[in-house]
């Protein structure tokens, strides 16, 4: 399906890089790292409901720091830090909002596709682990981010403590950063 609608060029989106990305047919040459690491470093964690700005930019340096941390090989660790990569395509949508909608889920999957091939990550075959490092970063995050409450977010206490020290960095610094940590895992970001 073609969407037709004001401001789009069938199902595309303009990218800092001049490319377009297409959501129904993505391909590996339509985007570089820098288009990603830009996109990723203005994108606010938790739909923007924190007392400080935090991107999902910083979230993957994190998350590759402690894969790193744990000791992971490169191939590993080059997947756990590039796990929401997507979301420079179609923003950081809030869980229930992607469970009520599973559709975007495919979007995702589809996305995640093309990323795999175009960085050589493999997001399935490492799933368990991303999702280990993921879900204890999302606790050490609230903890970080949220004034503490009495709710407790279903599977928290089954989630390893982490513990970081997150910066809130401005996008400058977040896609600065998010840059050097793709030169670590020898990624190029202009391609």
């Amino acid at each position: 399906m073609t969407v037709e609608a004001f401001g789009c060029i069938k199902n595309t989106i303009r990218l800092r890089s001049g490319r377009y990305f297409d959501f129904l047919a993505p391909d590996p040459s339509q985007f570089t790292l820098a288009d990603i690491g830009g996109a990723l470093s203005k994108i606010c964690r938790f739909g923007g409901q924190i007392n400080r700005f935090y991107s999902v930019a910083e979230h993957l340096v994190e998350c590759g720091r402690q894969a790193n941390e744990d000791g992971l090989p490169g191939y590993v660790a080059r997947s756990v830090f590039l796990h929401d990569a997507h979301e420079a395509f179609i923003g950081d949508v809030v869980k229930p909002l992607k469970i009520m909608f599973p559709d975007f889920t495919t979007l995702e999957w589809r996305i995640d596709a093309v990323i795999e091939k175009k960085f050589q990550v493999d997001f399935r075959l490492h799933e368990e682990t991303i999702k280990e490092i993921d879900r204890a970063m999302l606790i050490a995050e609230r903890r970080a981010f949220f004034t503490p409450d009495k709710v407790e977010w279903f599977g928290e206490k089954t989630v390893r403590v982490i513990h970081r020290n997150f910066m809130g960095w401005l996008p400058e610094t977040a896609e600065m950063v998010f840059r050097k940590m793709c030169d670590a895992f020898k990624l190029n970001y202009d391609e």
